[in-house]
């Protein structure tokens, strides 16, 4: 199986991770989805596998943002109809996992003083992830996990309140607001202090560069964006903000 690796540590520690997983398993492929996760930024690594997780088949996610790290939080793993997710039981899992389809959840079983108190991503997730490639067993089956989810939109007369899930590298702000909870193609928004009047469009190259436009990205949520700008530093955007906008189906 494939083992996908999602991280905040950068790529030097990642490499050790790597190394850890080839020690076991030398067959093992790996993938980089990312190690450059905003730091301790939990619902950023979980929009990261959540998007990127349908993608693969039979593969063994393994995502690590873990500011709990060394404490009594739980190390899981979780088996879904056609992949595994394992990592820190924070929450940074179960959007993707739940995506897939959640079957069965295990806690991984380690000796705390073998392993470094900082650095569970190469001690406990990676020996869990290479074992689990060989076909081993390597935790005990629970029932409770933290959750986490994006949240939903609620309207209030003909405005939608959502929020802003993601910032990604271009300054797209992506929003937990989905196409169907839009009346129109043509709505005003507000972040903040600004508010602006935006168009949906099929995509960016649809508006004259330096053009805010409404966009349904990838994930399926709605994003907006400045063609060849960036739309977070106009709006002074960020990560949970509230976005409001009108023209929207009560």
């Amino acid at each position: 199986m494939l083992i996908t690796l999602t991280t905040d540590i950068g790529w030097e520690y990642a490499a050790q991770m790597k190394g850890v997983i080839l020690s076991i398993n030398p067959m093992a492929r790996i993938i980089d989805v990312s190690h450059e996760i905003e730091r301790q930024n939990i619902r950023q690594g979980a929009f990261v596998l959540y998007s990127i997780a349908p993608y693969f088949k039979n593969a063994i996610h393994v995502g690590v943002v873990d500011p709990t790290v060394g404490t009594e939080r739980k190390a899981i793993i979780l088996k879904c109809k056609s992949s595994y997710f394992i990592g820190p039981d924070n929450g940074m899992l179960i959007p993707a996992a739940k995506r897939i389809g959640i079957e069965k959840i295990y806690e991984i079983e380690y000796e705390k003083e073998k392993v470094s108190s900082v650095f569970h991503g190469r001690d406990v997730f990676s020996p869990a992830a290479a074992k689990l490639s060989l076909g081993m067993k390597v935790g005990k089956e629970i029932n409770e996990y933290v959750d986490l989810d994006f949240g939903k939109p609620f309207c209030i007369g003909k405005k939608v309140i959502g929020k802003i899930l993601f910032i990604d590298k271009f300054g797209n702000i992506i929003t937990n607001i989905r196409k169907n909870d839009l009346k129109g193609k043509k709505f005003e928004i507000r972040i903040g202090k600004k508010e602006e009047k935006v168009q949906l469009h099929p995509s960016y190259g649809y508006v004259e560069e330096g053009e805010i436009l409404a966009v349904i990205g990838s994930a399926g949520y709605l994003e907006i964006a400045i063609r060849n700008g960036n739309a977070a530093s106009y709006f002074n955007a960020r990560q949970d903000d509230e976005i409001e906008i009108q023209g929207i189906k009560s």
